[in-house]
């Protein structure tokens, strides 16, 4: 019996040594340099807006990030490596909207929403509808009713099957019962050009993107799909599609995350560093000039945002069919 107590009473003393041992590294975290996954190419927006936060959270943090670049399979490759990255917090992330979108459509080996941590939103801006400026349509119910009398005739262009810029228009379809047809481009130069040169009647886009053309009068938008407008002052007076009775919300946010697993006393370090900064006016003011309208979120309603984000976009991609496009272009 003593012999039986002494190893319970030795086994709860190894518990709590482990757990002050835990609790000890959590509060001086962190006590060396930290690396930030990028899981796109160097010279992208996340890649830029990546090494703007590992300059400006190193130095709340008292240490240096170090940017790691680890692009591939459509950012499933640095993403797998971040969710099997140790859960110390000394490797964290970018994360984007495109991630909850992979594990619906059985590309990849996790499910990022549910399998990592999240610790800040940095911003998010939404998918617009545009078309060239000498289109006959200066407002989205004029295209929605020359679409019914031409079916089949509108050509739109977006930059990936099954990605965010196909869901605004696959959703348009549904609710306002057009044919329409989506062309695939390999990125935003291709898209615009293809719009400016007459191919596609209309693309769906980031704003950010088309702004050199909005102000120079070659591209008009039709709509957001946003829950309220732009704050953008050259973007402010486009309506958006809820405006015009269509309830489609699409936009593009860009975050922080990091392995499942973590002490909370390490997460809640991280969270309270990237919020002192994403909350300063200058580090919004930057956010705007990477094309991002500011819009934090701490690490739960981050990963809220993350789950319930991934159930809407399953339920749209369901109805719209999109989710049978892409296994069709997958097979």
């Amino acid at each position: 019996m003593t012999t039986r107590r002494q190893a319970i009473q030795a086994a709860t003393a190894a518990a709590a040594m482990q757990a002050l041992t835990r609790g000890a590294a959590a509060q001086a975290f962190p006590s060396r340099p930290m690396r930030l996954i990028v899981p796109f190419a160097p010279g992208g927006s996340t890649d830029i807006i990546g090494r703007f936060l590992a300059r400006e959270a190193g130095q709340k943090l008292g240490q240096s990030i170090v940017v790691e670049n680890r692009p591939g399979a459509g950012a499933m490759i640095g993403l797998n490596e971040l969710v099997q990255a140790r859960p110390d917090g000394y490797t964290i992330g970018m994360t984007n909207s495109g991630m909850v979108f992979q594990p619906l459509y059985g590309h990849a080996r996790h499910n990022y929403a549910t399998d990592l941590q999240a610790i800040a939103q940095v911003g998010e801006i939404p998918f617009v509808l545009a078309v060239k400026s000498d289109a006959p349509w200066r407002t989205l119910p004029e295209l929605v009713d020359w679409a019914r009398a031409h079916p089949g005739d509108l050509m739109y262009g977006i930059t990936g099957y099954g990605n965010t810029s196909h869901i605004g228009p696959e959703k348009l379809r549904l609710l306002a019962n057009l044919q329409m047809e989506a062309v695939n481009y390999p990125g935003g130069g291709p898209l615009i050009t293809a719009l400016l040169g007459g191919h596609i009647k209309a693309i769906s886009n980031n704003p950010v993107d088309l702004r050199t053309y909005i102000r120079d009068g070659s591209v008009r938008v039709l709509c957001a799909f946003a829950e309220k407008r732009l704050e953008d002052p050259a973007l402010r007076d486009i309506p958006t599609a809820r405006e015009y009775g269509y309830d489609i919300v699409v936009t593009l946010w860009q975050g922080v995350g990091a392995p499942r697993g973590m002490p909370d006393e390490v997460i809640r370090r991280l969270d309270t560093a990237f919020g002192e900064l994403l909350q300063s006016p200058s580090a919004q003011a930057s956010v705007r000039e990477y094309g991002l309208q500011p819009a934090y979120l701490d690490a739960a309603p981050f990963q809220r945002k993350w789950v319930e984000d991934q159930a809407r976009q399953l339920r749209t991609i369901t109805e719209t069919g999109i989710i049978d496009v892409v296994r069709r272009q997958t097979r």
